[in-house]
């Protein structure tokens, strides 16, 4: 049915007839003519009628041929085209050749890479096994290392404690310290400083006999001359108030001959607190169901913050422990006492006993105001 029903009828029923109609008009032309005894060319009548008929067969082939081309794409190629059709078909055949070529050095190429990235595959899963060999052994040697950290913490804190325990005093120990006044004579200045002197030695005969648990009835103790005696011509050409302090010049240990040396430091001395000036306050919100109210831990948090805040005013601390001066046990305990039995908010204000100047210390009262 397809066959059929694709088949150009119409150009099929053209030719036929138009065959028939050129062989019946070349039939009846050859007869006419051989009736006649026409001739043509000088042939005899026989001969003309045959090569009438002869051209009217080429006008049919003609005719044929032309009308097929002009209708046919396919038929014009066939006749006018074979030879290029045949070579496109070689160039495509060529073509065809060099893809499927290409096509198995491709295939070839893949299945190389196939086999290079199973070899890849394998050696990346032996990295990871090693990666996780190799963490392993780090977390091991972390943990080693954590051990030996632990380890050389506890021996450096022994080797502290045996030093500590030998060392008779310790370096920049504040052992006394005295003021100066503007316009003092030499003679003055000199007299002070050896009041300095003796108060030294005797603080540090005190906090190395307190150290050894024995009473000790004499340490030498060394002061450098060029030292003192620039700081008696700064002292004596100074028009302000000047401290000098007196702290122990390194770390002195048991067992050798001791003979502490001293270093003296100078400085201008400004009233930093007048005498019943507050020095610092604070409000406080009692409660006494909060852990954090507890008396004793209120005044310990407070005096932090009064160092704190003397520090920033000017005031200097102690080398040796950073303190700018100390509360008794005794005035520290009856302060926990008043607190505690202050029920509610209440302010706590520490406020200067005495004038207190650069070089400290900070000696206070305690005041509470419900």
């Amino acid at each position: 049915m397809d066959f059929f029903s694709g088949t150009n009828w119409l150009l099929i029923l053209s030719l036929v007839f138009g065959s028939a109609g050129l062989a019946v008009l070349g039939d009846s032309l050859g007869s006419k003519y051989g009736k006649k005894r026409m001739t043509l060319f000088g042939l005899r009548p026989k001969h003309t009628s045959r090569l009438i008929t002869a051209f009217t067969g080429a006008l049919i082939a003609v005719g044929i041929l032309s009308v097929v081309s002009v209708l046919s794409q396919d038929v014009r190629t066939a006749l006018f085209g074979l030879k290029l059709l045949r070579q496109q078909m070689y160039d495509l055949q060529f073509q065809l050749n060099q893809s499927e070529e290409n096509t198995n050095q491709a295939r070839i190429s893949l299945a190389e890479a196939a086999a290079s990235l199973d070899l890849t595959s394998f050696e990346l899963d032996s990295m990871r096994n090693d990666k996780l060999i190799l963490e392993q052994q780090k977390n091991e040697l972390e943990a080693s290392v954590r051990a030996m950290r632990e380890e050389s913490q506890q021996l450096k804190e022994e080797i502290r404690a045996l030093r500590s325990e030998a060392i008779a005093l310790r370096a920049n120990v504040l052992l006394g310290q005295t003021a100066f006044e503007p316009g003092m004579s030499i003679a003055e200045i000199i007299e002070g400083l050896n009041t300095l002197k003796q108060r030294v030695r005797l603080n540090v005969l005190t906090l190395i006999s307190n150290q050894s648990l024995s009473r000790m009835r004499e340490i030498p103790v060394g002061f450098n001359t060029e030292q003192e005696s620039a700081i008696i011509e700064e002292l004596a050409a100074s028009d302000t108030r000047r401290y000098v302090r007196a702290l122990s010049g390194e770390n002195y240990v048991f067992g050798e001959k001791l003979r502490v040396m001293v270093r003296l430091e100078t400085g201008t001395s400004i009233r930093v607190y007048a005498d019943g000036a507050p020095v610092y306050r604070k409000f406080f919100m009692n409660d006494k169901t909060s852990p954090k109210s507890k008396p004793e831990e209120v005044l310990h948090v407070f005096l932090r913050e009064l160092r704190n805040k003397a520090l920033n005013d000017g005031i200097l601390p102690e080398p040796a422990t950073n303190s700018v001066g100390t509360l008794d046990g005794e005035a520290f305990f009856n302060a926990v006492d008043r607190l505690g039995k202050i029920d509610g908010p209440v302010i706590i204000t520490a406020s200067a006993s005495g004038d207190i100047y650069t070089e400290g210390p900070v000696v206070i009262d305690i005041v509470f105001e419900e």
